[in-house]
This record gives structure tokens, sequence and C-alpha cells, in this order.
């Protein structure tokens, strides 16, 4: 091997090295702090570490950054991220019961991935999951159904027209550019969906979770999401509302 050539992989070494060490100490350091401060971690840099399946229930973690953090499986129930860094964050299976995200960074998809998040503070300040079932389900006589779970399921560009997804479980699924004109999607979990440029013309989304789900583009005319869990902003991305009956009840101009 060319003298040259050994000198800037002894420099990569050294360089790995280094960071593996400083992981390694960072790592024992969060070890001790959790023990000694009983999970107070509030502004603490948490960044890279790997806390894979942690207890972190109730722990302080305002304005603490946790970029790229594997979290996967971490209990975070009813845990403070106030404000926290959440940015590449890993929360595959993470339990967020009962969290409170509000300000937090941290995207849809991230969300999604979790395994609970029933009670949790959105980071707009709204907690997912609040709204009641909307009027008519589940009254009568009738045989009560399961409705279908198509949680991160690919159905974009699919002909969904009319179809009864009444409280069915969505959450993280792809609709983008999906035709969804006159469904039935009362009671529905569409919490991080992406819906953007989907056809939603007269679609009942009556108390229908849409949180951080993206509707840029979206039609959504004669739409009835009275009752739904969707911001401002969010239906300000929709490319029309015209005669649509908004969460509040009033029809949209």
């Amino acid at each position: 091997m060319e003298p040259g050539n050994v000198i800037p992989q002894v420099r990569y070494r050294l360089r790995s090295g280094v960071r593996d060490v400083e992981l390694g100490i960072r790592h024992f350091i969060f070890q001790r702090f959790l023990d000694v401060r009983k999970g107070r971690l509030a502004g603490a840099d948490l960044s890279y570490l790997n806390l894979s399946g942690y207890n972190l229930r109730r722990a302080n973690l305002h304005e603490a950054v946790l970029i790229r953090t594997d979290l996967s499986r971490a209990n975070l129930s009813k845990a403070t991220l106030l404000g926290a860094d959440l940015s590449g964050a890993r929360l595959q299976g993470a339990n967020l019961s009962g969290a409170r995200l509000t300000g937090a960074i941290v995207t849809l998809a991230q969300l999604a991935s979790a395994s609970a998040l029933e009670g949790m503070i959105l980071p707009d300040g709204s907690e997912y999951g609040s709204v009641d079932a909307p009027p008519g389900m589940g009254d009568g006589d009738e045989p009560v159904v399961a409705p279908p779970d198509l949680r991160a399921r690919d159905l974009r560009r699919r002909d969904l027209r009319g179809v009864d997804l009444a409280g069915a479980m969505l959450r993280g699924a792809n609709l983008g550019r999906a035709d969804l004109s006159g469904a039935d999607l009362r009671g529905a979990d569409l919490f991080g969906c992406n819906l953007e440029h989907a056809r939603l013309v007269r679609a009942d989304l009556r108390g229908a979770n849409l949180m951080i789900a993206g509707l840029r583009g979206a039609d959504l005319r004669e739409a009835n999401l009275k009752g739904a869990l969707v911001t401002d902003q969010q239906l300000k991305l929709a490319a029309s509302l015209a005669a649509a009956l908004l969460p509040d009840g009033h029809l949209h101009d």
C-alpha cells in the first residue's frame, strides 16, 4: 500500500474512534444523569444516543435536543417534550400516550410510526384523539363491524369513490391523488396521512382525525368536516373548500 494512502485511513480511523468514545462517554453520563436527576433532562443534549427501549415515563425533556436519537420502543408516556428537537429521531414502536409535544420539532412520519399516541398533546397544542364519535355511528341494533385497518398503506391514485371507511384506521397512509369523492370517512383516523391533491368532493369527514395530515392541493368541495380534528393552517393548503362544512359547523364561502 502506498504510504500516502495510509495516512488518510489512519486519520479516518482515529476520527471514528474518537467519535465512538465520545458517544460512549455521553451514553454513560446520560445513564448516571438519569439516575441522579430521576428523569429531569430539560435542555439536555441527547443527540445520536441509543435510548431504544428506555423507560422515560414522565421524564422532563423540555427543550431537550434529541437529534437522530434512537427512541424506538421507548416508553415516553406522559413525558414532557415541550419545544424538544426530535429532528431525525427514531420513534418506531415508542409509547407517546399522554406525552406533551407542544412546540416540538417532529415530522408526521415520525409520529405515525409510534405504537401509542392516545391523549398525546400534538405540536400545535391540540390533543390527539379528542373528538367524540360523530352522530349516527354505533346507533341502532345493527351488529358492530370492526372498521378496516389500513395504517401506513400505499393507496396513491386509487379510485375509492363512495367507499365506506367510517371509523377506519388510516394513520400514516399514503392517499396522494386518490379519488375519495363521496367516501364515508366519519370518525376515521387519518392522522399523518398524505392527502395531497386527493379528491374529497362531498366526502363525509365528520369527527375524522386529520391532524398533521398533508392537505396541500386537496379538493374538499362540499365535504363535511364538522367536528373534524384539523387546523386552519392545514385547510388553507387545500385547493378548494367551496361549500364545505367546516369543523365549527360553518359553511365555507
